[in-house]
């Protein structure tokens, strides 16, 4: 009986760390002013990556500072993921961009994948987030 209850706390054990996932740590470089707030999305499917914040499962923001800027998604499941982030330099929580749709605000995604004509595709900036802690590095443009 006693080996049940054991047994059974164990299970109970490993469902709630699955259930809760792991931190993905964000160091984001390059950062050129203290002015406004970084903000970073993480999306788990390409509807609307990387410029509509509203469809990401998850989202986080921190004072910026000029250099680097480091940041923490916590109790992320595991699974493949993309991150788009933007320094929000007027505090409109907004990526602004000009008539062309060129951002005027500095931007970077996960695997710093940087197109020269559109805007960078989920599967590009994709990555798998599996047990412990997933650490990347994500430079920003300006």
């Amino acid at each position: 009986m006693l080996f049940y209850i054991i047994f059974s706390l164990f299970l109970n054990q490993l469902n709630y760390s699955d259930n809760h996932g792991g931190n993905i740590d964000i160091t984001v470089t390059g950062v050129n002013s203290q002015k406004g707030e970084i903000m970073v999305a993480l999306f788990d499917s390409p509807d609307g990556f990387p410029q509509n914040a509203v469809k990401a499962i998850k989202f986080v923001k921190s004072p910026a500072q000029k250099g680097d800027v480091i940041m923490h998604l916590k109790e992320v499941p595991h699974g493949r993921y993309a991150i788009a982030l933007f320094h929000d330099t007027n505090g409109d929580a907004v990526l602004n961009t000009n008539i062309l749709g060129i951002p005027k605000e500095g931007y970077g995604v996960s695997n710093n994948i940087r197109n020269k004509f559109s805007a960078p595709k989920f599967q590009q900036a994709l990555f798998l987030h599996g047990d412990g802690v997933t650490k990347l590095t994500i430079s920003i443009t300006y």
